[in-house]
């Protein structure tokens, strides 16, 4: 029973020792931890797992179990010395520097670890003496080794007591440091007394059960003053799990492998403990889950990348809501060179789908590759049409298809981006050190993608509430401006009506003949624009027509043309007629529908004066449910500069014009629920009107 208590107490403290050592060196807590520190766990864990390897295998046979047992006993040997050495060293790191993690680097403590050297010494003797219990391999080493723990642990007790004294205003850190010296001194009774002790003595097992694990004692206090607050959770719970399966990997030996194995060994004289290890190893290489979890641990263990990739998309997370006020294009962009180098890729796309329609690229300068924008594009519509969830990974993809496409552009991941009315990919080339992306690495990915698609869709939703603002502000403004314009033109009529009059009687008495008729004229002529510019203000500022009625668009075509057509032949311009509507009616008035259509043929003969063959077009048709009106001119064409803004009011491309005509029309065909466009170019203008029949 009790070399299974003592086999079972041995394999805890190695489970324990081995998740601090684990603990402290992940790449977030190295730099918190002192170099003595990571040696002390080093040597405490390579004591308890050579320890527990040497129990369960002293009693196998063969060849190949006694070259493991003596390597077990060496990296008992090992950590022994590698405990004391480190031991001293923490004791003058104390003293002379504090409680301070990273001193200034002194190389002569080094010279401390010169003992740890001697166990290519005690290994040799461990090999030549050919026995399988560590004390009587290591007999000729155990009294050096004794003066040397006895100078080390005293040693290092009196400096840790006399440093308590340099930090009186830490109270907790000056019992940790009696405590620890407690259990110096402690240990080192132990040892002596264990070395002393008769090996055919009774309480000799127990009392080498007790020695074994007592380099585990100022292991726990490490742990309770170190890690109790914020890693003592994690430890718990990983010795656990590591607990769990050592025991269940013990039992299964023990009670199933090692009596077979122990029967086949004698009849075949051939040693199934390198078989067993080999079982061991492919097992974790054949089991994809277990191998990456293994792979992962490594690299997690001896490399930062996964440490500096996740502080890199944290901060590209916090980047990103920093950004939430940028345009689409520029979120894009910096987005796409950001995840390029959080993750050190080679190259990474971005494409968006309807509405953005915009596609990013970001390139490494080591990679060498390029591709066109239409290979990408059409990669990514073969990867948006196949069936995968939130993201692909090269190295475990199935689908053929989607394997081809990444091996095709280099990739090692795509992001599908589906959030809202926001869709896309985001395709990420290999990293620059050749490896494939952590589980971990992928997932942050995948939080970023969304947290971008959250972010592009709010800035939409942001540019459209600023959009609809500034056209209420600009209606607001318009609508003071109907007012003071309709109260400016009533103003200005009654004194323009007087001054005609009175132009027109002196133009009457003064006779043709006078030098000063001429002048009389121009007045007449002025006083008329003015009149026709204040009327057009007036009917700017009138309201809509509520009341609709039906009214033919070819009668109220051929009626204006006969008002019309004197101007088109002063201008030189041919106005032809193509009409299909016949009798059929729109909602309208006749006065809202003649101001539509006036304005329009009138612009047409203007803007078509002066070129050879000048000519006007109007045709009328019926399209669906709609009637068609269009005129169409074969003039200079509008400035593309004005195109866009053509119906705002006072935006007009004529020298004298006043912005306000085409405005009119745009306003009475939205009260009349219809849409009006324009075309142009150097070969002319082409109005469209549809109107509801």
């Amino acid at each position: 029973m009790l070399p299974q208590i003592e086999l079972f107490c041995m394999g805890f403290a190695a489970v324990i020792d081995t998740v601090l050592l684990l603990v402290v060196l992940e790449r977030i807590n190295r730099p918190q931890t002192a170099v003595w520190l990571k040696c002390a766990l080093l040597g405490a864990t390579l004591w308890h797992l050579g320890s527990f390897l040497h129990t369960l295998l002293r009693e196998t046979k063969g060849a190949a179990a006694t070259w493991l047992d003596s390597a077990c006993m060496t990296t008992m040997a090992g950590g022994l010395l590698l405990l004391s050495c480190a031991i001293l060293h923490s004791g003058l790191r104390v003293y002379r520097t504090g409680s301070i993690a990273h001193p200034t680097t002194d190389r002569r403590y080094l010279l401390i670890y010169v003992p740890a050297l001697f166990v290519v010494a005690v290994s040799a003797g461990i090999v030549q003496s050919g026995s399988r219990d560590f004390m009587v391999a290591t007999i000729r080493f155990q009294s050096p080794y004794l003066v040397w723990l006895i100078f080390a642990n005293l040693l290092t007790a009196g400096l840790f007591l006399r440093s308590r004294h340099n930090l009186g205003e830490s109270i907790s850190a000056a019992r940790f440091l009696l405590k620890f010296s407690i259990g110096l001194v402690t240990v080192t009774i132990l040892t002596i007394w264990y070395v002393a002790t008769p090996p055919t003595a009774r309480y000799e097992p127990i009392l080498r059960l007790v020695t074994n694990l007592s380099p585990l004692v100022p292991t726990l206090v490490f742990a309770w003053y170190l890690f109790r607050r914020r890693l003592l959770p994690l430890v718990f719970e990983r010795t656990l799990a590591y607990g769990a399966i050592l025991l269940a990997g013990f039992y299964l030996h023990r009670l199933t492998i090692s009596p077979m194995m122990s029967r086949f060994s004698e009849d075949l004289q051939f040693d199934f403990v390198v078989l067993e290890g080999l079982l061991l190893v492919a097992m974790v290489l054949a089991y994809a889950p277990l191998r990456q979890r293994v792979r992962e641990g490594l690299s997690y263990l001896v490399g930062g990348d996964v440490v500096e990739a996740r502080d890199a998309t944290r901060q590209l997370s916090v980047e990103l809501s920093r950004r939430a006020t940028d345009d689409v294009q520029g979120i894009a962009k910096w987005f796409t060179h950001g995840i390029c180098d959080a993750l050190r890729l080679r190259s990474s796309w971005l494409m968006l789908e309807e509405p953005l329609q915009q596609a990013v690229s970001a390139t490494d300068v080591e990679n060498e590759t390029t591709f066109s924008d239409d290979t990408v594009k059409n990669a990514a519509a073969v990867l948006a049409a196949t069936d995968f969830d939130r993201w692909i990974d090269r190295s475990r993809c199935t689908d053929q298809r989607q394997l081809e496409v990444l091996r095709q552009l280099d990739l090692i991941a795509a992001f599908r981006i589906d959030y809202r009315d926001i869709h896309g990919l985001l395709l990420l080339g290999t990293p620059v050190s050749g490896d494939r992306l952590h589980d971990e690495q992928l997932n942050t990915t995948a939080m970023l993608v969304d947290q971008f698609a959250a972010t592009i869709h709010n800035r939409q939703l942001e540019d459209a509430r600023q959009s609809a603002e500034r056209r209420a502000v600009q209606q607001e403004k318009l609508s003071v401006l109907g007012l003071l314009s309709g109260s400016l033109a009533h103003e200005l009529r009654n004194p323009l009506s007087s001054m005609r009059t009175i132009a027109t009687l002196l133009q009457e008495d003064i006779g043709g003949n006078s030098e000063h008729s001429k002048d009389v004229e121009l007045i007449v002529s002025e006083i008329d624009r003015l009149t026709a510019t204040t009327q057009r203000l007036l009917d700017f500022s009138r309201p809509a027509d509520a009341t609709h009625v039906g009214v033919a668009p070819d009668r109220v075509i051929e009626r204006l043309l006969h008002i019309l057509t004197h101007l088109a032949r002063q201008r030189g311009v041919q106005v032809r007629t193509e009409l299909h509507l016949g009798k059929t009616t729109v909602p309208a008035t006749d006065a809202t529908l003649s101001e539509i259509l006036l304005n329009l043929i009138k612009n047409a003969i203007e803007a078509a004066t002066g070129g050879e063959d000048s000519h006007v077009l109007i045709t009328t048709e019926i399209s669906g449910t709609a009637a068609v009106l269009a005129i169409r001119d074969n003039g200079g064409g509008i400035d593309p500069e004005l195109q866009d803004r053509i119906f705002l009011p006072f935006v007009t491309g004529k020298p004298d014009g006043t912005g306000l005509g085409l405005y009119l029309v745009g306003e009475r065909v939205r009260e009349l629920n219809g849409t009006i466009t324009c075309t142009s170019d150097s070969s002319g203008t082409v109005f469209e009107v549809m109107l509801p029949l």
